[in-house]
């Protein structure tokens, strides 16, 4: 087999391979923008390199280029036989066209088939580039390095799934510069070969390389560390649509507040410190306005059941799903709308209301709602509410067991109700997370405490919005891992209900602040920044209790601690008062929230826009610094080069590193090989050129090393110095 055969073997596997290559950046592009047709694209990318392959004169490369394109232009945008007159007028038209409109500078006025051409001569360009450096440089590193980065940027940063891009990409880069290596030793030292050693050469590369490849893409990988980003991002630029009783929408940016609206939860919310009411009340309660009972993968609505709605006046008594505890720990709460609200804000245990004037009350027991009937306002502005926070019997709740749930009364089925289309991973996680507990309340504390951990974070303009056939509450738990209330609370009803534990969604104000108000006093003022969602779940024999999976919030149901404490029980209150002033002490809080990629993007991105001009400028000083720097690295490359060198130690390894370094500055002074020429031959033309020997002792050295594998004798001193002096007399 004879040498040239097998270097054109050679040369047709790396085309190949490179062709893969650049493949890799189409598909993204053709999936980002809808483009079809990319077979006709890879079709002028093969056939484009083929003709490099067969090195085919320009003059010929360039009509067949030319006719394919245009064909492929008629093909896609007309019905036209290509060589028919129409398509040549068509053709003929949409040249002239465009052309004008270039001249005028109406780029609107370009049209989809003129940039098909374009982006054809764009894939010319990159080709012929290619070719060059194939050719030429017999390097595409840097084109591999510009590919990898990317397809990794466009998997993070966009809907475009990398997966089996990237192994390709690194299979088809790592096999190219193999094969370039190869290619480039039988060059450079004129070795003679033969067919079974290149066969079996390319053979091992390429299978070591695509084992590897095959190997890490089919083996276990841990989860990544960090959210996906995608839905923030989508999430910054969505329009989101104004819905009723949301309030206003800023740019695309929902401003937080009550809203009665839930069918797509997600999306930024921008802040608003309006004061909705105020409650003069010993202690801070959440102050439930209403339940959900329907997820629907996008949010949440009422189910459309009809039932007769309880009636009832000011000081009378009414009963709720959660009845009042002890009498002597009754309660009243004072409350003070700010703005017009027009349901009454419920805290736990709530016994009565009472009013100055005479109002009707009623109360719907499908959503928990008491609106006023008939007030002159529809709003009440002042109110009483008197209440006694339920407790629950700790003893109890952990006798509780996955048996109890054939208790549930059927009135109660629709807070189990599930979509169909849920995947099937956030059952399993529900399963994952609770399967060594054995009570449900116990299962359910340990999903409220899953979002304390496993780098959930809290955010309110990071939240995604999911698109197409994306689940709200699937997106929150393996992709983002970021968002505020709606996000936490969906998530642990859907997985407290894959656990058949009814459960439903609860929407109201958390407590607010203390503030001292004119007029009003010391008060707790609760404003749109506090309007929450949270949890309530059932447990046979022991009813509805509230849970808090919300990371920052901490409310949680009054537990009578009737039994013996273990390692994993809830701590009393006792308990946790001496924990809260530990952390006091030590500045840290359970519910601190580890650097995470989101605050770094926000940050980041934060301190750019305050900086935009600054960067800007640095960043043209900079390239004009690396451009000046670029155009004279001939003189101070060297200078580097030398101390480097010093630092390496006197082996073959670090002298066959300075020896292609040599070369390779030779080249860049003017003084390249010839096609052909040996090593010893062009060391000789140097010596004579510069008026030495050292490039000659230089290259029998490296010779003797090489291909007589004698690298243990050579005196390395010698050598350095040698080196040295050739850099320095180059350099001069």
């Amino acid at each position: 087999m004879k040498d040239n055969y097998l270097l054109g073997i050679i040369s047709f596997l790396i085309y190949t391979f490179t062709c893969f290559l650049i493949v890799e950046w189409l598909k993204p592009v053709m999936e980002l923008t809808n483009t079809d047709h990319l077979s006709l694209f890879v079709i002028y990318l093969s056939v484009s390199f083929f003709f490099y392959f067969i090195k085919l004169n320009w003059k010929v490369t360039i009509p067949i280029k030319l006719v394919f394109i245009s064909w492929t232009i008629v093909h896609i945008y007309t019905d036209y036989s290509f060589l028919s007159r129409d398509a040549l007028n068509y053709l003929s038209e949409a040249l002239q066209h465009n052309f004008a409109s270039i001249f005028s500078q109406e780029w609107g006025a370009i049209t989809d088939p003129f940039r098909t051409f374009l982006f054809f001569a764009l894939l010319w360009m990159t080709t012929y580039l290619l070719n060059y450096w194939i050719t030429i440089r017999k390097t595409i590193l840097l084109f591999f390095i510009l590919t990898v980065l990317f397809i990794t940027i466009l998997d993070t940063f966009s809907p475009y799934n990398a997966k089996n891009s990237i192994v390709i990409t690194l299979i088809s880069g790592f096999i190219i510069m193999g094969l370039l290596y190869i290619q480039k030793l039988i060059k450079e030292n004129q070795v003679s070969i033969r067919g079974t050693f290149v066969t079996a050469s390319i053979t091992s590369l390429i299978v070591l390389v695509m084992i590897s490849g095959i190997t890490a893409y089919a083996m276990p990988k841990a989860g990544p560390i960090w959210p996906d980003p995608v839905p923030f991002f989508t999430t910054s630029t969505l329009e989101v649509d104004e819905r009723e009783g949301n309030g206003a929408s800023v740019n695309g940016v929902k401003r937080v507040g009550y809203g009665e609206n839930d069918e797509q939860l997600g999306g930024a919310f921008q802040s608003d410190d309006t004061p909705v009411f105020w409650a003069k009340t010993d202690t801070p309660q959440y102050w439930k306005v209403e339940t959900k009972d329907t997820y629907t993968s996008k949010g949440w609505v009422q189910s459309e059941e009809e039932t007769p709605l309880l009636s009832f006046g000011s000081g009378e008594l009414f009963e709720t799903d959660f009845p009042p505890g002890a009498e002597e720990y009754t309660e009243e709460a004072n409350i003070m709308l700010a703005q017009e609200f027009p349901l009454i804000l419920q805290p736990y245990g709530m016994k009565s209301i009472q009013t100055n004037e005479e109002a009707l009350f009623t109360s719907n027991p499908l959503t928990q709602k008491i609106s006023v009937l008939n007030s002159s306002n529809s709003a009440l502005w002042d109110y009483n509410v008197t209440f006694s926070e339920p407790s629950y019997s700790l003893k109890a709740m952990r006798e509780t067991s996955v048996e109890d749930l054939s208790l549930v009364p059927a009135e109660l089925q629709r807070y189990l109700q599930l979509p169909d289309t849920l995947p099937e991973r956030v059952k399993e996680l529900a399963v994952s997370i609770t399967e060594d507990r054995i009570s449900l309340y116990d299962k359910a504390l340990n999903i409220e405490r899953y979002f304390r951990g496993n780098n959930f974070s809290y955010n309110q303009t990071m939240a995604a919005v999911p698109k197409g056939d994306t689940d709200y509450v699937d997106q929150f738990l393996f992709e983002t891992k970021v968002g505020y209330c709606d996000n936490f609370s969906t998530s642990m009803v859907v997985l407290l209900r894959s656990l058949d534990i009814p459960a439903r969604w609860v929407k109201g104000f958390a407590p607010g602040e203390r503030a001292n108000v004119e007029g009003l006093g010391s008060v707790y003022e609760v404003t749109n920044n506090n309007a929450h969602s949270w949890v309530e779940a059932y447990f046979p024999n022991v009813g509805w209790i509230t849970f808090e999976p919300t990371i920052g919030f901490s409310s949680s149901a009054n537990v009578i601690y009737d039994i013996e404490s273990q390692t994993d029980e809830p701590q009393t209150p006792e308990q946790q008062e001496e924990k809260q002033e530990e952390q006091a002490a030590t500045g840290k809080k359970d519910d601190d929230v580890s650097f995470s990629l989101t605050t770094f993007l926000q940050d980041t991105l934060e301190w750019m826009t305050e900086r935009k001009a600054a960067i800007i400028w640095g960043l043209i000083i900079l390239g004009i610094i690396s451009l000046f720097a670029y155009s004279r690295r001939g003189k101070w490359l060297p200078k580097v080069l030398i101390p480097v060198g010093r630092m390496r130690k006197n082996d073959w390894n670090s002298f066959e590193k300075m020896y292609h370094q040599l070369l390779q500055q030779l080249s860049l002074h003017g003084m390249r090989r010839e096609q052909g020429q040996t090593l010893l031959d062009f060391a000789k033309k140097v010596d004579k050129d510069i008026g030495t020997n050292h490039m000659t002792d230089l290259t029998k050295v490296y010779q003797q090393g090489f291909y007589g594998n004698n690298k243990t004798e050579l005196n390395y001193a010698s050598i350095r110095e040698s080196w040295e002096y050739l850099i320095n007399r180059i350099s001069g």
